[in-house]
């Protein structure tokens, strides 16, 4: 089972990415309060939480800092404009 932590007024469930590369790995955050809000992802380094059950065993300390440090994956608030 994913951990979850509350953050933003929210419960968000916590996944690992299904593999590591050379800058390490994704964790990637759901919110299940509500289908409005985007994912957000964070980049775990190498080794850290190698397996789905390292990550069970997070505390809620530290996944709220790997939120805190997450991006959120939604439309950008200020799209690129590209002269000719």
């Amino acid at each position: 089972m994913s951990p979850t932590i509350k953050a933003d007024g929210d419960t968000w469930r916590a996944e690992l990415d299904d593999e590591e590369g050379e800058e390490g790995r994704a964790i990637l955050f759901f919110c299940t309060t509500t289908d409005q809000r985007p994912y957000r992802v964070a980049w775990l380094p190498a080794g850290r939480f190698a397996r789905g059950e390292d990550l069970e065993g997070a505390t809620q300390d530290e996944l709220r800092a790997l939120f805190a440090a997450s991006r959120s994956m939604g439309a950008p608030r200020e799209y690129p404009t590209y002269g000719s």
